[in-house]
């Protein structure tokens, strides 16, 4: 929901930040995406490739990555600031998505990863439903508040995933 919120209102939020024309905006929009889709296969092919933490580490570990990259897409002003906050993004994109399909398969027995398997992939699908929608409407109100909407996304996944894993060791403990 977050990055699709992003994504959607990348163009209005480029063209009226750096007053763009159309044809500078598509090409700005399409350098942006770029940035953050090469971000999203750099960090699958080498950093997931290498780097051995679990699915729960590299979730919040890409959470992060999103949230500082909408929080600098929310402050830029400058296309190479865009750019930052694209890359962080696909940073988190790549950590996230890859980590949540085995983190949800290693969390269930066998008989249960079709199901879970249906429901991970219908997360995405829900997302670019609803972020564009509201943060089309958050963007028409007033600009910034569209990719600040999405680092809220991602600041309260991540508060919800700390505090589920604070009281299930409190649980394992007692």
């Amino acid at each position: 929901m977050g990055f699709s919120g992003i994504q959607q209102t990348l163009g209005f939020l480029l063209q009226d930040k750096l007053q763009l024309t159309g044809i500078e905006t598509a090409q700005m929009t399409g350098a942006a995406l770029m940035v953050s889709a090469a971000f999203t296969f750099l960090v699958q092919m080498t950093v997931l490739q290498r780097v051995r933490l679990g699915p729960g580490q590299l979730i919040r570990l890409g959470l992060l990555a999103l949230l500082f990259g909408a929080a600098i897409i929310a402050a830029a002003d400058r296309f190479p600031l865009v750019a930052v906050g694209m890359a962080f993004m696909g940073t988190g994109l790549g950590l996230t998505m890859p980590s949540v399909s085995a983190g949800a398969s290693l969390a269930v027995t066998p008989e249960e990863q079709g199901g879970v398997a249906g429901l991970v992939a219908s997360c995405p699908p829900a997302g670019f439903i609803i972020g564009p929608l509201v943060c089309g409407a958050l963007y028409q109100w007033h600009g910034p508040l569209a990719p600040l909407f999405s680092a809220t996304v991602f600041f309260l996944t991540l508060v919800l995933l700390v505090t589920r894993d604070r009281e299930g060791n409190a649980r394992r403990s007692a």
